[in-house]
């Protein structure tokens, strides 16, 4: 076998070997975002579709962090005022907002909406300077 004919199969068992550490890092962020969000759960549901996780490319792997549900979606970027819109929440028809708080019927024309209560971003910002030093550690090892 050549030189060139082992250097190529080198890459690409690092290339191959580079998707089970974004695996093990995706993993480890979904762990992290779990345990670190800071909502109060009333099913659970939110905190259980936080996945993470890593896609093989032809250039190695990318690594993710997400939400799998729209509640998850509100939950980071906050709805109403405090949310991407800028405005409260009303009903469609122009008419009342209904709610049922502690078995009392509420009806209102319009809420504020709630503020944001991020996890995804803030996990992996504050893990990116080792997840470079990993994947840095790596490709520097033979």
């Amino acid at each position: 076998m050549s030189l060139g004919d082992r250097t190529k199969e080198h890459i690409e068992r690092k290339v191959a070997g580079l998707y089970a550490l974004a695996q093990n890092i995706g993993e480890n962020l979904e762990q992290t975002a779990k345990s670190g969000a800071t909502w109060t759960d009333r099913t659970g549901n939110t905190r259980r579709a936080i996945h993470g996780g890593a896609d093989k490319s032809n250039r190695g792997a990318t690594i993710y962090l997400a939400h799998g549900s729209k509640v998850g979606w509100y939950m980071e970027e906050g709805t109403g005022v405090h949310g991407p819109k800028g405005r409260p929440i009303t009903a469609k028809n122009g008419g009342l907002l209904r709610f049922t708080v502690g078995g009392k019927t509420i009806f209102v024309k319009s809420v504020k909406g709630m503020k944001a209560q991020p996890i995804v971003q803030p996990t992996v910002k504050a893990a990116l300077p080792d997840i470079k030093r990993q994947v840095r550690k790596y490709w520097g090892s033979t």
